[in-house]
């Protein structure tokens, strides 16, 4: 099998990728893919999962999840994996739950249906390299679809505390690392923060927009280091956002 993993909520990244599959597949393997191929909502409620019943050596599983804009840090950790040991036969893995959450289907084929004339048209620039002309068709069908791609989504949200210094950030790290021992469900990873006045950015991720402000508000008023409150009068700055790239 072969799995793609796209790490962004876009129905034209999506689609974009979904009519490539062919194409990268005959490019890689030298073969016309005759495979049945499925798409999910990824269990995280962000990004999809394709996957293609197809039987192809590794080296030709990385290079066709290459071409299909498969997660770049998980290419990097099956390449890795190969190197490390030219038998390893799983370097493929692709999660259908995490997170208490399940891969979702969604019937890709029903979905295109009324579409098959523009998808056809679609195809046709794209084999013969003209990937210019078939944009404005992918973009026009990826809107329409847009609704029913999305629907059954879960839906995650990221709680962001934007703040200044390294200090701060090791006790931040310090007090999470803490948390997310006695709780499995507090998801953070710290990120640059591109905002000129602050540093770095902590960011909780969780499946309820209310709980994500609860637990960055706790963080903000509450957290402790040293019996300190190490955030209550920095400068920082708050806010929650639906979550569209992992």
């Amino acid at each position: 099998m072969i799995s793609i993993d796209l790490d962004r909520a876009s129905t034209l990244h999506l689609l974009r990728t979904y009519l490539s599959i062919p194409q990268a597949f005959s490019v890689v393997t030298g073969r016309r893919l005759i495979d049945p191929y499925a798409v999910y909502h990824s269990p995280s409620g962000v990004g999809f999962h394709i996957k293609i019943q197809a039987t192809v050596s590794v080296e030709q599983n990385l290079k066709i999840r290459a071409l299909l804009w498969d997660h770049a840090e998980r290419l990097v950790y099956a390449l890795k994996k190969w190197a490390l040991n030219p038998d390893e036969a799983y370097v493929d893995l692709c999660f259908d739950e995490k997170n208490d959450g399940l891969e979702r289907s969604i019937n890709m084929q029903d979905i295109l249906q009324p579409f098959q004339r523009q998808i056809s048209q679609a195809l046709q620039f794209l084999q013969s390299g003209k990937s210019e002309k078939a944009e404005p068709i992918v973009h026009k069908v990826a809107n329409s679809i847009d609704p029913a791609v999305q629907g059954g989504k879960r839906k995650q949200f990221v709680g962001c505390i934007a703040f200044k210094g390294d200090q701060l950030r090791e006790w931040l790290e310090e007090i999470c690392i803490k948390i997310s021992a006695k709780d499995a469900t507090f998801k953070w990873r710290v990120y640059p923060c591109f905002f000129p006045e602050f540093d770095w950015m902590l960011c909780v991720f969780t499946d309820n927009e209310k709980l994500a402000w609860q637990r960055i508000t706790w963080l903000k008023n509450r957290a402790q280091r040293d019996e300190k409150l190490i955030l209550k009068d920095a400068n920082t700055r708050l806010w929650v956002k639906e979550r569209i790239a992992t």
